[in-house]
């Protein structure tokens, strides 16, 4: 079982999402991923992470990149298994792909990190520079990630530009297609 919890938008005080953070670990899941908003703007965000992986569950995280300090990177990428930056705003979600890269680099082992493009709204321009340059320029980058609205063809077309170490999947309704690395 697989449990996303909405932890930015929920407001809640800090002895609340210990309390909830124990009811989801009595669940057992194998994984959390933490979303909503912006889950790195949580004060004790890492207190609740750490609560996750010491019951053995896996944390996913999935940011903006906004809240993202250089003094977070190498915390998240050893305490998660999975880092989803949302390509909402390019400049953020850029700025932090840079900041995980670099402090990948200086690790043995370290979260799965890549663009998660599935909500995109707008900037559909840059997903293609994304691709054919900026993606090369980020040898630790694992995935990147599109919906099915940007089309069959252009979703193609814009995992041939990905660099072949880089998984790319296109998430349909149904289930996903993906590029093998």
């Amino acid at each position: 079982m697989d449990i996303t919890w909405d932890v930015a938008h929920a407001r809640l005080s800090h002895d609340r999402m210990l309390h909830v953070a124990g009811a989801l670990i009595s669940m057992r899941p194998e994984t959390v991923t933490l979303g909503g908003g912006e889950p790195l703007a949580v004060p004790g965000l890492f207190e609740i992470v750490d609560l996750f992986r010491e019951a053995g569950i896996d944390v996913v995280l999935r940011t903006s990149g906004k809240q993202l300090h250089p003094s977070m990177v190498r915390t998240l990428l050893e305490s998660c298994t999975r880092i989803e930056v949302c390509a909402m705003s390019f400049t953020h979600a850029m700025h932090a792909l840079r900041l995980l890269d670099i402090g990948a680099t200086k690790l043995d082992t370290h979260a799965a990190f890549g663009l998660d493009a599935t909500g995109i709204r707008r900037g559909f321009d840059r997903l293609e520079e994304f691709c054919a340059t900026t993606a090369f320029e980020l040898p630790n980058l694992a995935f990147i990630a599109f919906s099915e609205s940007i089309g069959p063809d252009h979703a193609q077309y814009l995992q041939s530009l990905a660099p072949q170490s880089v998984r790319v999947t296109v998430e349909t309704a149904d289930t996903s297609v993906v590029r093998a690395s």
